[in-house]
């Protein structure tokens, strides 16, 4: 088996979870399978000691002394230096040093990296590098933790919507103040960072804004109408996510808007009865559409059922495996997957119902810990 190199921050997934570490510059992972080198600089290597001390088969290496290597492959006639690759030229040579020739860095990797190694006599493959996929008891309990502040901030901002008046123009008041998608947003913010997590995005859309499945939202809210927010947070401290949607309405929604909930939440029940383990991502998305076929409710390219049925979360809110009518990914027992059906008609709104599972061989179990309420 080649060795697998990545030369990334700990933004990068893939290096988070090779090593665990939380360091905002690119540093170097060289894993040979029987043990994973951490090249990092001085202003990192006391940390990255700490943190890993006590995990087995790690081992950190200060590349300063490396720095010797760039200056050669300067001075040496006919080399090829190109600009940006510092640690490239670092890597190729502790690769050098240990005696290894080719590598496999993942399809993410920077170009520059890349080419500057084969300029330096290094083999380099492309690939997925590590499957992320099933996740450990560990890595779970930290997305519960996500989870946690989730359920928080979404019922802050039910409660909000619930409590709140109607006011001129059918515009909700709370406090005196009106409610808008900024209002809210900034309100579940602050819950999410009080218990260290972020919301880079947010979506809290409405009325006619909510027939586009990724807009963000803003202004004033209107009693009737279908209100979407979907929350999808991420650890400050470890970087796992959790995505959680719910479509609400303030007062009485119309008998359209009523329906279409209702086929949603239909179509999410008959998605989440076919999760367990050996089933195919297909027969999910499949079943999904079933339940929107049989209700009358037609897609085009701009309208109806628009997207696929849910998708893997872990250090990245999308990840293997993703669940679409072609889908042909089996699912195993440890994925945590979302399951997301949707119906966007401009007419209407949009309405979309999303849960986040841990799979398991007999089924699924449901993480997310909030209600399906349509009226407030």
């Amino acid at each position: 088996m080649a060795a697998k190199l990545l030369i990334a921050a700990s933004t990068d997934a893939e290096m988070r979870y090779a090593t665990g570490l939380a360091i905002t510059d690119q540093f170097i992972l060289l894993d040979t399978g029987a043990k994973r080198y951490v090249l990092v600089s001085s202003l990192e290597y006391g940390r990255a000691k700490r943190a890993l001390r006590g995990k087995r088969g790690f081992e950190v290496v200060l590349f300063d002394k490396h720095y010797d290597a760039i200056k050669k492959a300067r001075q040496r006639k006919g080399a090829k230096v190109r600009k940006g690759s510092v640690l490239a030229l670092i890597a190729a040579a502790y690769l050098k040093e240990r005696r290894i020739e080719a590598v496999v860095m993942p399809r993410t990797a920077l170009a520059i990296h890349v080419e500057q190694l084969k300029c330096a006599g290094i083999t380099v493959g492309l690939a997925r590098l590590y499957d992320r996929s099933v996740k450990t008891k560990e890595e779970i309990e930290e997305m519960k933790k996500v989870r946690d502040a989730a359920v928080v901030a979404m019922q802050r901002c039910i409660a909000i919507i619930k409590g709140s008046k109607i006011g001129n123009k059918k515009e909700l008041v709370h406090k005196g103040e009106k409610v808008t998608s900024e209002y809210l947003r900034a309100e579940a913010r602050k819950l999410l960072v009080e218990r260290e997590c972020e919301s880079p995005e947010m979506i809290i859309s409405h009325g006619t804004q909510s027939a586009y499945p990724h807009e963000e939202g803003k202004g004033a809210i209107k009693a009737g109408e279908p209100i979407v927010m979907d929350f999808f947070p991420r650890s400050m401290t470890t970087g796992y996510w959790f995505d959680m949607t719910r479509t609400v309405c303030k007062g009485k929604p119309s008998d359209a808007l009523r329906k279409q909930w209702d086929a949603v939440k239909e179509a999410q029940d008959a998605g989440l009865k076919k999760v367990r383990a050996g089933v195919r991502t297909g027969t999910i998305h499949r079943a999904v559409l079933d339940v929107f076929a049989r209700r009358g409710y037609k897609t085009t390219t701009e309208e109806g059922y628009i997207h696929s049925t849910g998708h893997g979360v872990g250090l990245e809110i999308h990840e293997a495996p993703s669940i679409h009518d072609k889908g042909t990914e089996v699912l195993k027992a440890g994925m945590v997957i979302t399951i997301e059906p949707g119906l966007y008609y401009r007419a209407v709104g949009g309405v979309r119902l999303e849960n986040t599972v841990l799979v398991t061989t007999t089924g699924y179990k449901d993480l997310t810990r909030t209600e399906r309420v349509l009226q407030l």
